[in-house]
């Protein structure tokens, strides 16, 4: 579970002849963190903001990163392409607006806009960190727990991490650690810039996290 971060980037429309009604100016920020916003949110916001803000704080770059889509380039219709594509367009270089964010990797981050179609004021949407909010706790602490085994033996193996939490760790502690839940956690420790893998073992990079849980004792 992730921070999030909605930074109004443009007006698309005129703004200055249809004044926003709420005086959000490029730039304003709002926050979630999976329990609070922070910032000034827009009614006519909710509707086009909510799926996208709960998408990327459950899933964080990876919400858009596996949207096909986002991968578009610029096309035109040609029906003589149908053979080909199934449908009729064919690619252009250099016309019209990519959705994909780079052309060497992955698409990073979402958007949406407001209800005022005489505006249409444009927000990014963004993962910025993993959540250490109350609701995300349990998973945050776990999140830590791997990332401290990574940086006290870089280079570990991937599939020995598990080896290097007790049975007690393992199974007594909510939730439980699975080779797949640390897989999952691996994701979110790498999305957010925390460690890299390469050939099946993971390196710390040195940024530090929101918080460092204190662990109690592991025996009962």
């Amino acid at each position: 579970m992730y921070k999030v971060k909605c930074t109004l980037k443009e007006f698309i429309l005129d703004e200055e002849a249809h004044p926003c009604h709420f005086n959000y100016k490029v730039g304003d920020e709002i926050y979630y963190d999976g329990e609070t916003f922070t910032g000034r949110i827009c009614p006519g916001l909710i509707a086009s903001m909510m799926p996208i803000v709960n998408g990327v704080f459950l899933l964080g770059h990876r919400f858009t990163e596996t949207i096909a889509f986002r991968y578009r380039g610029a096309d035109v219709r040609d029906p003589e392409m149908e053979k080909y594509d199934g449908v009729g367009f064919r690619p252009v270089e250099g016309k019209g607006i990519a959705l994909n964010a780079s052309a060497k990797g992955r698409a990073r981050g979402h958007h949406f806009a407001c209800a005022d179609t005489r505006i249409l004021a444009h927000f990014t949407c963004v993962p910025i960190d993993l959540s250490d909010c109350e609701y995300a706790r349990p998973f945050y602490r776990r999140s830590i727990a791997v990332l401290e085994k990574i940086e006290a033996e870089p280079g570990i193996r991937t599939d020995e991490l598990l080896d290097r939490f007790t049975e007690f760790q393992r199974t007594g502690i909510a939730p439980k650690l699975t080779p797949v839940f640390v897989g999952v956690l691996l994701d979110a420790l790498e999305d957010m810039g925390y460690i890299r893998i390469e050939d099946g073992q993971a390196y710390p990079l040195g940024k530090e996290p929101p918080s460092r849980p204190v662990f109690a004792a592991d025996e009962e």
